[in-house]
């Protein structure tokens, strides 16, 4: 293992220069080598893993460096290739695949393959003889070894049948409005008695539409801001951590309790609303209602939660998750608060990997409802798995190399792009194919940031602290053949917190499925795929 690269032309007769280059290739930017492979899909391309989670890719004819990219926080162990998908085994004992065909990359699967690090990936080039099928082997210090189907058959399967829904189920649409807010401890007895807030949430719920789905995302609706108090909290005795937690529950009892009556006062004669779900932790707190006509095609209702705040023990920071089907279509309302702090991008980024890599519900065992319901060969034990996911929260992603005064100025001359550029979160998404949220949509940010501002004031913060304005109350969507869109995004003035809520309407298609007509279209799928599957053996022999 090393940073340097030799190039050599061996022959029997010793007619060709054994090495090729007379000085070795060293990438910059780069940690030691681990690994490398060559594709068929790339033939003048050779590809190596290094330690810091890069793939450097070096030309065959001139031998220069053609692309560094960046596809993991962990170190690659091992790589592998089928077709156009790159294999990379990490240390981690995960595997993930790469569609090397899109610009930029398209993480197209991942999973933990092994309990602890994988030695080594090895495509089986002597399968499409043998077994007629395509393989690669991985090998993990767990001391198992396993195999692993190289053409992704159940994803392609699941593809088709996806592609092919119009044939066997029926749609409807649907209209959602999600609104998040970090609320900075704020009670509804303030928001009363607040100049110009009062009427915040009748306005809000008057002009909204009247959604089918209404779903609330609460952060810090208790203080979080005194550390110290978050960990006294945290370390007290049971019976002081009983009347604090009867505390907590009333200030969520308070919010539940007024947007209920905001609801039953305010919505257009005709809508009534009825409250789905409610879940509250630590500062975090989940309000779903529904309309009354919606409420009895609605089942597989459960909620789950993921603490983050001190080594995963405490909930001031994490996530509420909410998971349920309409008909036949699964959706999931992800409540997040991330890790604080300018300069703490990675433990943003280790939060939201934790939390859509959690199994927090249980899991579908029947094979066809999984298929019906559920994306990805999942079986509806975590976020990723559903169909239709919003994501909303104090996601505390900022901007990046700009001072406060830089970033005031730009937001009075509504220059948004320029610092749009240096948002975490975006520059996250453009240059790093392992970060989870890349799989996510989000409407372009037209609004001024929405943190920090003076309580009860529109001046950004003038504390000692002089924290640089940031877009960090987020709303994130991700669904699959276009059931959901999302119309609108902006935000909303309100000044009793630090933060500005932001909200989002969309529209949602979910579906009911035909059984006798998914059968047909199941063993269409099945014929085409044996025709993809004989293509690429006959190829590979």
């Amino acid at each position: 293992m090393g940073k340097v690269i030799r190039v050599f032309e061996p022959s029997l007769d010793g007619s060709t220069t054994f090495q090729v280059l007379t000085k070795p290739l060293v990438t910059e930017g780069t940690a030691d080598i681990t690994s490398g492979t060559t594709m068929d899909a790339h033939p003048r391309s050779v590809f190596f893993g290094h330690v810091d989670g890069k793939v450097s890719i070096y030309s065959t004819s001139d031998y220069s460096c053609q692309r560094v990219l960046h596809v993991s926080g962990w170190k690659i162990n091992t790589m592998a290739a089928v077709g156009a998908d790159l294999w990379v085994g990490f240390s981690t004992g995960k595997v993930s695949i790469y569609d090397t065909t899109k610009n930029p990359w398209i993480m197209k699967k991942e999973w933990q393959a092994h309990d602890s690090t994988i030695y080594q990936l090895k495509t089986d080039v002597t399968a499409p003889y043998r077994i007629e099928r395509s393989q690669v082997v991985s090998i993990g210090n767990d001391g198992k070894v396993k195999f692993w189907d190289g053409l992704l058959q159940d994803d392609q399967l699941e593809a088709s049948l996806k592609s092919s829904e119009v044939q066997y189920c029926q749609f409807d649409e649907l209209s959602l409005m999600v609104m998040t807010w970090n609320a900075g401890a704020a009670t509804p007895h303030n928001l009363r008695y607040s100049d110009g807030d009062g009427g915040f949430f009748r306005e809000f719920v008057q002009t909204s539409g009247s959604p089918d789905i209404l779903v609330f995302g609460f952060q810090e609706l208790v203080d979080l801001e005194d550390k110290t108090a978050t960990a006294k909290r945290f370390l007290k005795s049971k019976k002081k951590d009983s009347s604090d937690n009867e505390n907590m529950s009333h200030r969520y009892r308070d919010w539940r309790d007024f947007l209920l009556k905001t609801l039953d006062d305010y919505t257009p004669q005709g809508h009534l609303y009825q409250l789905l779900f409610n879940a509250p932790l630590v500062g975090l707190f989940t309000c779903i209602f529904v309309k009354s006509s919606l409420q009895g095609r609605i089942r597989n209702l459960q909620g789950a939660e993921v603490k983050r705040g001190m080594g995963g023990l405490h909930g001031n920071k994490g996530a509420i998750a909410v998971r349920f089907q309409i008909d036949d279509t699964s959706l999931c309302f992800v409540n997040c608060h991330l890790a604080a702090g300018q300069t703490q991008t990675s433990s943003r980024h280790g939060d939201i990997a934790a939390i859509l890599e959690t199994s927090l519900f249980p899991m579908e065992r029947d094979m066809s409802a999984r298929q019906d319901y559920y994306r990805g060969g999942g079986d509806g034990a975590m976020i990723m798995d559903h169909e239709i996911c919003v994501i909303n929260g104090d996601l505390n992603y900022r901007i990046d190399t700009m001072s406060r005064d830089t970033v005031v100025n730009a937001v009075k001359q509504g220059n948004l792009a320029k610092i749009r550029d240096r948002d975490q979160l975006l520059v996250s998404r453009r240059r790093n194919p392992a970060f989870r949220l890349r799989a996510f949509e989000e409407l372009p940010l037209n609004f001024a940031p929405t943190y920090k501002y003076d309580v009860g004031t529109d001046r950004y913060d003038t504390s000692e602290k002089r924290r640089s304005p940031a877009w960090c109350d987020r709303l994130l969507y991700r669904g699959t053949d276009g059931k959901i869109e999302q119309l609108d995004y902006g935000r909303h003035e309100v000044r009793v917190s630090d933060h500005r809520p932001v909200s989002g309407s969309f529209r949602l298609r979910v579906k009911r499925v035909d059984e006798r007509k998914r059968a047909q279209a199941v063993m269409e799928a099945y014929n085409g795929w044996e025709d993809v599957r004989q293509k690429h053996l006959d190829d590979a022999k």
